[in-house]
């Protein structure tokens, strides 16, 4: 999501006459996109920061703090890192052409955060490829979040849950289709809550229009929350045959007592059910997810649950993280009983082997398979190899005889998992 921002702030200022740089030391407008969704990444943001100071006293470089990190500390930021010139929130995107114009005129510090509402939902679509060709694209469905999960701070920053309709979104797919992009991923905090206001149509009827006329090869969909997959959406993933057999869903703990505590809406035997009722529905899929160790209160016990359930549902890839409090959310006013931070790293390297262990078994399971790929280019390591992806969402790098262009979708016979990625030579 944060990748499609930016790709969104470029589109605005390329519009205002601005052209892209390849090196800090070249530009004339700096803009770190930041994340809060954890105290780390919001930590490398502000040293991020600080390491353009200089430009801005040498050169006159205007250097601005956009996204979650901005709009979670808005004015503050200007007092302690003086050398902003601009503060933005993630729904202040199509505004940055008429900041950067300010900050020119002599304008400035300014902050803008200000939040979408349903009457003022502020998309911003991406319309041109100007940044250069690219045969796969986001498209933002639906943003904000409704849910405030208590470790959570998306609602905060990201604002409520707003939809865009159906024909604005399946007409930037139809724009983006005749520019050459070949695969869309669907956007959303939680893509599966997805509704048009203006004639009903849910996440999965959605996913059936783009199917049959987004002129796409390919549409993936990210991120789910469990309590909203149903079986419409999983008949639709079997049955539309451009919507790809891969489910990113997030369960962040195995165990009832700390799923409770999380405020997700279900408890693990629920998401157990659905992950093994995706798996029978639609043979062949890849299920990934988000896992958090060391929430406030989690036991021993608790982590052995959460290892439990990975060990049912055998998950295809996950991303693991300790807990950290973000500000506001209710854990982090209401919860004094931090696990302390060696047991968190201890149980997260735990989980992360395991879930390793399952990855490569989940890989070497696909040996001796000839399966679709998307061709995206040569490998980086290797120019004589091509690297692609699976319907399935896994990375394959493989030899041809043929000389093949980005966009391509061929039959690689697979021959070796190695590491987190799969190698094979295309059939002839």
């Amino acid at each position: 999501m944060n990748i499609h921002d930016s790709d969104r702030m470029s589109q605005v200022l390329m519009s205002c006459g601005l052209q892209p740089v390849d090196e800090p030391k070249h530009a004339g407008v700096i803009i770190i996109n930041t994340c809060s969704v954890r105290a780390k990444p919001e930590h490398k943001a502000l040293s991020e920061a600080g390491r353009y100071k200089h430009a801005r006293e040498s050169r006159g470089a205007k250097i601005i703090m956009a996204g979650c990190v901005a709009r979670q500390e808005g004015e503050k930021l200007l007092s302690s890192a003086p050398w902003l010139d601009a503060v933005i929130g993630p729904d202040s995107i199509g505004r940055l052409g008429e900041i950067v114009r300010a900050l020119d005129e002599g304008e400035g510090p300014l902050v803008s955060i200000e939040d979408h509402t349903q009457d003022d939902p502020r998309f911003v679509p991406l319309g041109k490829l100007d940044k250069g060709f690219s045969i796969s694209r986001f498209v933002t469905v639906m943003k904000g979040c409704n849910n405030f999960c208590s470790y959570c701070i998306v609602p905060f920053v990201r604002g409520r849950e707003v939809s865009r309709p159906s024909e604005e979104i399946l007409q930037e797919v139809q724009q983006l289709a005749k520019r050459g992009v070949r695969e869309v991923t669907l956007l959303g905090q939680n893509v599966n809550s997805y509704k048009d206001v203006s004639n009903g149509m849910d996440f999965p009827d959605l996913l059936a229009l783009v199917d049959r006329y987004g002129s796409m090869d390919r549409i993936r969909f990210t991120t789910s929350h469990p309590k909203d997959l149903d079986e419409k959406l999983m008949d639709v993933v079997q049955n539309y045959d451009r919507v790809m057999e891969h489910f990113h869903l997030a369960m962040q703990s195995g165990s009832d007592k700390v799923l409770k505590r999380m405020r997700r809406g279900y408890t693990s035997e629920q998401f157990v059910q659905k992950a093994l009722a995706l798996r029978k529905t639609v043979p062949g899929i890849s299920i990934t997810t988000d896992l958090i160790v060391g929430f406030p209160g989690e036991t021993e016990d608790d982590f052995q649950d959460t290892l439990e359930v990975v060990r049912k549902i055998k998950f295809d890839g996950a991303f693991s993280f300790k807990y950290s409090p973000r500000p506001g959310t209710l854990a982090q006013k209401e919860f004094d009983d931090d696990v302390d931070e060696d047991t968190k790293q201890q149980r997260l390297e735990i989980l992360q082997e395991l879930l390793s262990e399952l990855e490569h078994r989940s890989l070497e399971n696909l040996e001796g398979r000839t399966m679709q790929v998307m061709t995206e280019g040569t490998s980086l390591r290797n120019n004589i190899e091509y690297t692609g992806r699976t319907r399935c969402n896994r990375v394959v790098n493989f030899t041809s005889s043929d000389e093949l262009s980005a966009g391509q979708v061929v039959d690689v016979r697979i021959k070796e998992a190695r590491g987190h990625t799969l190698w094979g030579r295309k059939t002839l």
